[in-house]
């Protein structure tokens, strides 16, 4: 059984979903801890004596995590100071984001590095939103460097970002706004120079080959591809055990990405029962093989 359920299309857009790069209640980036080498080559902050990088030596657990470093900086202090360094890491080349959800994508190409600093251009992506900014960084260490508004082409908001490069991983933080940029979008994640890790990359391993088919068959060859496939392979996807009103055990599966449209919950049933219920761009979609099921909305579950 099929039932269409028509909704106001919550967003107008074009164009087929994104290429790949968590959780409801959070959508920021945070990545695992990484080991840094490089702590006390961070120019410090005057001034500073609780926080920020020239504390990064008295804290083991705060030096072994990188993004301590940009996330505690006191961003407009640091930008006081500016200086030429004649022995920085190579920043150039071309940077993918990683260790991230493939549905927050994003790439920076770094060139025409100086003593003085790097000139950047970066592109990036938050579902379907996108944004972009290019500019000129200036070192403040050997492996950090950093930029306000007044470096970056056409930026729609006041502030700084930096880069700290550390274990041949770049670390970028931007206050929201700078640039170009989306709802949601933001250039702050890590980034390599390899092949970029994300964490909903096995989101399909989920499910078992029976299940996927069964999916399959029950929806059909154009909604299996989008939103189902599409969803699965870029969004975040939770599974569970849960039991239905009746009693019956089941699995369950939700996936969603913060306040992106697209979205489903499937339910199997221990007793054979599958209830499906997606979300593309502006409808909404409930399958069931339960031919005794008469209602459009899925079964509550605990």
């Amino acid at each position: 059984m099929k039932k269409v359920i028509g909704i106001p299309a919550l967003v107008l857009m074009l164009g087929v979903f994104l290429m790949g790069c968590g959780e409801k209640q959070d959508d920021s980036i945070i990545p695992s801890e990484v080991e840094v080498q490089k702590a006390t080559e961070v120019v410090s902050v005057e001034g500073e004596t609780d926080t920020g990088i020239s504390n990064a030596s008295e804290d083991m657990s705060f030096v072994d995590d990188p993004w301590n470093k940009v996330y505690s900086v006191d961003m407009p202090a640091l930008y006081t100071q500016i200086v030429e360094v004649d022995n920085a890491d190579d920043f150039e080349g071309s940077w993918k984001a990683t260790n991230c959800l493939s549905a927050v994508s994003g790439n920076f190409e770094i060139t025409n590095e100086t003593n003085k600093g790097f000139h950047f251009e970066g592109e990036f992506l938050y579902g379907y939103r996108s944004g972009m900014l290019s500019g000129d960084a200036h070192f403040v260490s050997t492996n950090m460097a950093i930029c306000n508004q007044d470096d970056v082409e056409d930026s729609a908001s006041n502030g700084y970002m930096i880069f700290y490069l550390e274990n041949d991983s770049l670390y970028v933080n931007s206050d929201p706004g700078l640039g170009e940029m989306g709802m949601s979008v933001s250039p702050n994640n890590e980034y390599t120079k390899g092949k970029p890790v994300y964490t909903n990359a096995e989101n399909i391993k989920a499910f078992t080959q029976q299940e996927l088919d069964a999916i399959h068959e029950i929806v059909g060859d154009e909604l299996y591809e989008y939103p189902f496939l599409e969803c699965t392979n870029n969004f975040i996807l939770e599974s569970s055990e849960k039991t239905l009103e009746d009693g019956t055990t089941c699995k369950y599966y939700d996936c969603y990405f913060s306040d992106m449209p697209e979205s489903y919950t499937i339910i199997f049933a221990s007793d054979g029962r599958i209830f499906i219920d997606l979300h593309d761009l502006s409808d909404e979609y409930f399958f069931t093989n339960a031919a005794e099921w008469t209602s459009n909305k899925m079964p509550e579950v605990k």
